[in-house]
């Protein structure tokens, strides 16, 4: 088989493009990993929901307007113990 330089270093460059793309494509696929994805957005919606405020109206004694306390869910749960989120309305 007669091949010219060109055909010849053509056939090594499509080789070598054909390896190297075999070699990256299962670490972008790793990269972009949907379970790791769906960790990270459980943390970032968990440490949303921590920083989000809940506010209590309480009674007051000597005024018509009522007290209204507001905490974010985390300094709920220290102070109190309960988590505001979880509580039943009336």
């Amino acid at each position: 088989m007669n091949s010219t330089p060109i055909q010849s270093a053509f056939l090594a460059a499509l080789a070598a493009t054909t390896l190297i793309a075999g070699t990256v494509s299962p670490a972008l696929a790793r990269a972009n990993d949907p379970a790791k994805e769906s960790t990270a957005k459980q943390d970032d919606q968990s440490d949303k929901a921590m920083q989000k405020k809940y506010c209590v109206q309480g009674p007051s004694t000597g005024t018509m307007f009522p007290k209204r306390e507001c905490h974010t869910r985390a300094e709920w749960i220290a102070a109190t113990g309960q988590d505001p989120a979880k509580t039943k309305k009336n």
